[in-house]
């Protein structure tokens, strides 16, 4: 099999790297020529718990994404897995234009929702699939370590081809995930996860951004939790609105995911300490956009949305 990883930050080079020593062929398409370059001649080593895994430079193929259109015409890949953040979709979408009457098998890794829409308005004949994954990895230069074994959930996104060929793509990858080391599964409730994991996103993210703390740290005081309250609370009376069940438990649930989580970094943190635009207009703005059409107010997110935004004079994509 032929997987092309976009985005080559932790998580595309942990799914990547596993894939790579699973036996398949891994193209890597990253955001310079500069940072392909570092991987080529670098490698890169996978950290794991018992495991250390060294992909020599001559095992990488590395190229910057303004290649992968024409790369893809001559040698077509099987899967392509999109790493990359919702707010490099719009350049994504820009460099693969030319292949927008082929019929591309695109697994989508983002936060938030709002990508999907655009993903399958920019290519028509693609088969999109959502990809709801609990795996953490952080990065250093020329380390990736395994932030502990996460759950992976893929389900069909749209039906641009018959069911039958969709869905038995859809089991091929997760075989190939499975192969490689990861916990995954098909899904037909995906629809659930994604708003699942957008209730978490709009709790967590925003506020570790804010506070600068890691996840772990979110509940340890009585005025913290009440403002994770109001977020929860916010989202579950839009959700209500829109016909959206989730699990009686989901409190608790949300608590739990901070505990496991309590070390790491939000990727919401990190953009903010790098000086980076965020993902806080695909999660707590698309709460705020979701009460809007049904005539309600969500206070708290719409703060939230304004204070994270300002954070960079550049603001949010």
């Amino acid at each position: 099999m032929i997987i092309d990883i976009v985005g080559a930050g932790a998580l595309g080079l942990l799914f990547g790297g596993k894939l790579l020593m699973a036996g398949n062929q891994v193209r890597f398409w990253t955001r310079t020529t500069a940072q392909a370059d570092l991987l080529s001649h670098d490698g890169v080593t996978i950290l794991e718990r018992d495991v250390e895994i060294h992909i020599l430079p001559d095992q990488i193929l590395a190229k910057p994404i303004s290649d992968l259109a024409d790369t893809w015409k001559k040698t077509p890949g099987d899967w392509l897995l999109l790493m990359v953040k919702q707010t490099g979709i719009d350049d994504f979408i820009h460099e693969i234009s030319p292949l927008q009457d082929y019929m591309l098998s695109i697994a989508c890794f983002q936060n938030g929702m709002g990508h999907l829409e655009k993903l399958q308005a920019a290519m028509p004949k693609a088969l999109l699939c959502s990809a709801i994954t609990t795996e953490g990895a952080k990065r250093t230069q020329l380390e990736v370590t395994r932030a502990g074994a996460g759950e992976t959930r893929l389900g069909r996104y749209n039906i641009a081809a018959s069911i039958s060929i969709e869905e038995k793509k859809t089991f091929t990858l997760a075989g190939l995930l499975q192969q490689a080391g990861f916990d995954c599964t098909v899904s037909n409730e995906i629809d659930k996860l994604i708003y699942r994991k957008l209730l978490i996103n709009a709790v967590i993210n925003p506020l570790t951004a804010l506070w600068r703390i890691p996840n772990g740290e979110l509940f340890i005081t009585e005025e913290r939790k009440r403002l994770m309250r109001q977020l929860y609370d916010e989202v579950l009376l839009v959700y209500s609105e829109r016909g959206i069940c989730l699990d009686q438990d989901m409190w608790d649930q949300l608590i739990s995911v901070c505990r496991s989580t309590a070390t790491n970094t939000s990727s919401m943190l990190a953009d903010v300490l790098a000086g980076r635009g965020t993902e806080v207009g695909s999660i707590n703005g698309h709460i705020v956009r979701m009460a809007r059409k049904l005539g309600l107010v969500v206070p708290t997110h719409e703060i939230l949305l304004h204070l994270i935004e300002g954070m960079q004079p550049e603001g949010v994509n």
